[in-house]
């Protein structure tokens, strides 16, 4: 990967747009095919005057008989619990205790279904901890109809041009040149890099939307912000229209929707998933959001407004009653948009802390938490806290079993991607992350005077 990926940076830019092509293009091969197109088809006719408990039921039976069928985790737990499938009723899905993170961390292996799941996700997650799953490319697409549908009630097709504002590292921490963004031309998809979102660097990321003309703009919403924030102190104008932003990753606050949709003149319609797989949840027209009921279950979890998932789409790393450690108010509301699946209130629980870098500007948690991903689960959890401009400490606990000396050198050249070679980082393994005096755990803590 190393290797690779130092191959990439030292190429010339029209090199590396080909390159990002042909991993475009390979995302398209995993993303859409068959199931895509009969999921986005069926979405588009379906009938939603039915109870969705009913289409739910249904679908949480196929799945637990699939799981107690091919993954080992759940074969031997239904056997402990002796389970009765199929299920009658919803409720009786709380006879399946919640799984925990740590739980799929340690047993990994186990949780692997014996199926083809060649489709890897990797995420740090909202509680800092490396995880890794494994997805059936089925999966994948009926994830991918789903949230293509979702964008069509918003006027976005596919096919239209999208710039999306993104975590990955396109560009070297040291390019001179101000062409901080990449072409994925398979998905006609304008990738821009937001390790440089800087002052003196927003003209000519402007310079380049007006050139491209996105229909929507999706991504992570601190980072749009950043540039709507630059063009309505300007009273810059974009020359085109777009139908829609669809934010992802991290909570979308209302001053946050209220900057962007008056900088770039058009509604924010936010969204929720996972790297793990969480179902999937989306705004409607009338501006509530709206678990994709075909896709899961999400029940509450605690006095503390967090929830457990069930997700249907997670086949080749099922996940049962999972504690995600996102936080959401859920609610017994209906809504006249015509989509029949819950109301959920709001999204409470995605984080937007950041680490400020001289080289890369501000960047948030949702990247941060990515620097343990390329790790075989050998980290348990991890923060980083930031004590002057040039100086971050980032402090993660080691599985003893796991990790390996050479772990934390993949740790600190992914730390250096994220923040520049310029800043000073220093590695610390410990027993346990301090709890802060409102018992929570930061993952970004900002400590600079």
């Amino acid at each position: 990967m190393a290797l690779k990926e130092d191959l990439y940076y030292k190429s010339p830019i029209f090199i590396q747009n080909i390159l990002t092509s042909i991993y475009g293009k390979k995302l398209m091969h995993e993303r859409y095919g068959a199931r895509y197109e009969q999921k986005l088809m069926q979405l588009r006719e379906k009938d939603r005057s039915l109870d969705y408990r009913v289409e739910q039921l249904e679908r949480l039976n196929a799945f637990l008989l699939f799981v107690q069928q091919h993954t080992p985790y759940y074969r031997e737990l239904f056997r402990q619990l002796d389970m009765k499938l199929p299920l009658t009723s919803l409720d009786q899905l709380a006879l399946i205790p919640v799984l925990e993170k740590e739980t799929l961390r340690q047993q990994n292996d186990e949780f692997m279904s014996e199926v083809d799941a060649p489709v890897r996700g990797r995420t740090g997650g909202t509680s800092g901890k490396s995880l890794q799953v494994a997805f059936m490319r089925e999966d994948i697409q009926e994830r991918m109809a789903h949230l293509d549908y979702f964008k069509e009630q918003h006027g976005f097709y596919g096919g239209m041009p999208r710039a999306s504002f993104t975590g990955r590292t396109l560009t070297a921490v040291d390019q001179k040149k101000p062409i901080f963004w990449r072409m994925n031309r398979p998905l006609n998809q304008l990738l821009l890099s937001i390790f440089h979102m800087k002052e003196e660097n927003f003209p000519a990321y402007i310079e380049e939307l007006n050139r491209f003309r996105p229909v929507a703009l999706d991504g992570t919403p601190t980072a749009m912000v950043e540039i709507a924030r630059y063009l309505l102190k300007n009273k810059i104008q974009l020359d085109f229209k777009i139908v829609a932003i669809f934010p992802t990753s991290e909570t979308v606050t209302e001053e946050m929707r209220s900057i962007l949709e008056e900088a770039f003149v058009a509604p924010v319609f936010d969204q929720y998933g996972s790297s793990e797989g969480a179902p999937i949840i989306s705004e409607c027209t009338h501006r509530k959001l709206h678990l994709h009921h075909e896709t899961g279950i999400i029940e509450p979890y605690g006095p503390d407004g967090e929830v457990v998932v069930t997700c249907f789409t997670t086949r080749g790393t099922p996940l049962i009653r999972y504690r995600i450690g996102d936080r959401m108010t859920l609610s017994h509301e209906t809504c006249g948009c015509g989509l029949n699946g819950p109301v959920i209130a709001s999204i409470d629980g995605r984080g937007t802390s950041f680490i400020v870098s001289e080289k890369r500007g501000k960047v948030f948690e949702g990247d941060i938490t990515t620097i343990a991903r390329e790790l075989p689960n050998s980290v348990l959890r991890l923060q980083v806290e930031q004590y002057a401009l040039n100086r971050v400490t980032l402090r993660y606990i080691p599985d003893n079993q796991r990790f390996q000396p050479k772990h934390e050198k993949i740790l600190l050249n992914e730390m250096r991607k994220l923040l520049g070679p310029d800043m000073l980082i220093t590695l610390e393994p410990v027993e346990q992350v301090k709890q802060e005096p409102n018992g929570k755990t930061l993952i970004v803590k900002q400590s600079m005077k």
